[in-house]
């Protein structure tokens, strides 16, 4: 359990990091324990965990996206610009996975 607790704290730093501590949609500085990690692709429409999906949002922000898929470079104005390439990177492996998934569904 420890291990798992420790993991999670390391991945909110290096998520905290893609914007030097400030809400990537409002430039609002956030403190480790009131950031949230948000899902680029929310998992409700597939995304994963995967560090390129992991974004910081201030609490309100977060809950004003809710699980609407966004252009990153609309929505993320606070993020460094060398995570847009692995967030757009990211979506496009997800946007072939799904039409992959829907080609599959629609030959069975």
């Amino acid at each position: 359990m420890r291990g798992q607790k420790q993991r999670k704290a390391e991945i909110k730093r290096l998520v905290l990091a893609k914007t030097d501590g400030v809400c990537a949609r409002c430039g609002r500085v956030i403190s480790f324990e009131k950031a949230t990690i948000e899902h680029f692709i929310p998992k409700y429409h597939g995304g994963s965990d995967d560090e390129r999906n992991l974004l910081p949002l201030c609490k309100n922000c977060n809950k004003q996206k809710g699980s609407r898929i966004v252009t990153v470079e609309d929505y993320y104005p606070f993020l460094k610009t060398e995570f847009y390439s692995e967030a757009n990177d990211y979506k496009l492996e997800w946007e072939s996975e799904k039409n992959v998934g829907s080609r599959q569904h629609l030959d069975v």
